[in-house]
Formats: structure tokens, C-alpha cells, sequence
């Protein structure tokens, strides 16, 4: 039973560049198209510092948790692989991750677990099967933080992503083990599970399948990334309309609204949620709105 208000910061898409050490022969494959994209417009659209600038205004927050819901790298390079994990040790905070599509961007990084071998203290948790998603980290009081992975290699130009069947009935026993224990179930994934949330070669394509597990076991609360931007969507549960939140990237220097670079700041409590969001104001990250407040939609009997 939770007691005390827990509080994180959650941020998505930092895509922390670094090309030290990278071969030409390792830009052989989808990696070419995005790291022609890299050189073109990146500096238009990232700045890393603001990554930084991010942990600075979690630590100050006094949070009790930094949620990244993936794309830390652009091209899956281990060269990016090494400095997004040396950019999380870096911070005084616990902190979760879960993959992103550019996480998987090829194949050949897929395969050897590359996102898993760098970033495994950061999902840390118990696992229902032998495999890596999802996961459950129960570290705080009457929260289920649940780790699901879209993440999987797609052709050029093409950013979906995945569940997959073995994952999806995995992930319907932890929803269902969390609601016995009474915990509030957040669940991280990278791409929006809400239907028209992205459009097509951008999508979840397992989105329906997802949407039924949910609707069968619910969920308190899901936090995503991908679409760059700040997004509210909702999913049917089996007690009403679960929350969905996303966020626009953590490095962005775009200063449209609601694409602005930053963070939201949740303070999650036994039966209700409060988001702000921040974004940066030439200086540094400043709420933008006032602090949404809403409520859990569940019945107090196991299901």
C-alpha cells in the first residue's frame, strides 16, 4: 500500500550522438540513410547539453526517479551505446530506461543486445519469463513501474515498432500480479498505443493486441515518447479511460509549442496523478502549464 507521494521526472527521444571510433564500413546498412540525416539536419533539431540540463532540474526537484521511455541513441552505434550509459551514471538519481526504435536501428545491434548489455542496471526488476521485457521495478511503495519493449529493426524509412505476442502475454500476467498487490501500474513503451497516436511506417503494429490486453487487465498510467511531441491519449480499461502521456524529446531546440525540448514532473499518489509539464526558456526548464490533476480508474477488488 503506497503511503507517500512518489515523484520522477520522465523524458524520451535524447538521442545522445557520439560517432568516436565508428568505422565507414559500419555505416554500410539503414545506418546510411539516418546518418545522412544526422549530417544534415541534427543540429537543427538536438542540442545534448539539454540532456544534461535535464538531470541538473531532476536532481533539484528532489525527484525520486528519472524515467527515460527511449531513442537514447540515433544509429545504435556502441560508440552511442557507451555514452548514453556514461550520460545516466552520471547522475545522482535512480533511473529507468526502456528501448526506442533508433535503440534497434539495425539488425546487427538487435541481435547482440546491445541496448540490454549497456543499459542493464537501468531496468532492473523482476521478469515473468526468461526474457528481457517486460519487467517490473517495485523499488517504491505501492508502484509497479512495468518496462514493455516496441523496439525491433525495420527497413529504411520505417520507425515502427513492436510488442509481440510472447511479450504481450508476459505483460498481462504482470498487469494482473500488480493489480492483486494493489499497486498503481505505470507502464513505460516507446511508441504511443493510443489508435491514430502516429501515422503509418511511424505506428505500433501490434497496437490492437496491446489495446486488448489492457482492456482486459488495465493499467493506472502509461508514459511514452517517439512522436516528438507532448501528446494526452486514452485507452479503454476494464474500470474506465487509462491515462497516456507523451513527451516531446528531451534535447529538441524546436520552440513550437508543445515540441519544445523537456520534461513532465509526475507526483503520483494512491488514487491520483499530478503532471507539469517543462520546457526550456532560453536559460533553462520552466513549467508551461499548470499541474494537470487527475485520478486512478480502478475498482479496489482484484481482478
Amino acid at each position: 500500500m503506497q503511503t507517500e507521494p512518489v515523484r520522477f521526472v520522465h523524458c524520451s527521444d535524447i538521442h545522445l550522438l557520439d560517432l568516436s571510433g565508428t568505422w565507414p564500413h559500419e555505416l554500410f546498412n539503414k545506418r546510411i540513410t539516418g546518418a545522412a540525416n544526422l549530417v544534415m539536419k541534427r543540429r537543427r533539431y538536438h542540442d545534448d547539453t539539454r540532456f544534461e540540463a535535464i538531470k541538473r532540474a531532476a536532481e533539484s526537484l528532489k525527484v525520486d526517479r528519472l524515467v527515460v521511455t527511449g531513442d537514447l541513441t540515433n544509429l545504435s552505434l556502441p560508440s552511442e551505446f557507451r555514452n548514453a550509459a556514461r550520460a545516466l551514471h552520471e547522475t545522482s538519481l535512480p533511473v529507468t530506461v526502456i528501448p526506442g526504435n533508433h535503440d534497434a536501428y539495425v539488425r546487427s545491434a538487435y541481435k547482440k543486445g546491445l541496448f540490454e548489455a549497456h543499459f542493464g542496471e537501468f531496468m532492473e526488476g523482476e521478469r515473468p519469463t526468461e526474457a528481457a521485457y517486460p519487467f517490473v521495478d517495485r523499488s517504491h511503495d505501492g508502484i509497479a513501474l512495468i518496462g514493455v519493449s516496441t523496439a525491433v529493426p525495420t527497413p529504411p524509412m520505417d520507425a515502427t515498432g513492436e510488442v509481440g505476442a510472447a511479450q504481450l502475454s508476459a505483460l498481462e500476467v504482470v498487469l494482473t500480479e500488480c493489480a492483486a498487490e494493489g499497486r498503481t501500474r505505470v507502464v513505460l513503451i516507446h511508441h504511443p498505443p493510443a489508435e491514430g497516436a502516429s501515422k503509418p511506417k511511424h505506428d505500433l503494429l501490434d497496437r490492437a493486441a496491446f489495446a486488448a490486453v489492457v482492456a482486459r487487465c488495465g493499467a493506472e498510467l502509461m508514459l511514452h515518447g517517439h512522436e516528438h511531441k507532448d501528446m494526452h491519449t486514452t485507452l479503454a480499461g476494464p474500470d474506465g479511460e487509462v491515462p497516456i502521456f507523451g513527451v516531446p524529446s528531451g534535447t529538441s531546440i524546436d520552440e513550437r509549442p508543445g515540441r519544445e525540448g523537456g520534461f513532465a514532473l509526475f507526483e503520483l499518489g494512491a488514487r491520483t496523478f499530478h503532471r507539469t509539464r517543462y520546457a526550456w526558456r532560453g536559460d533553462g526548464f520552466s513549467p508551461v502549464q499548470a499541474p494537470l490533476e487527475g485520478s486512478w480508474a480502478r475498482s479496489d477488488s482484484p481482478r
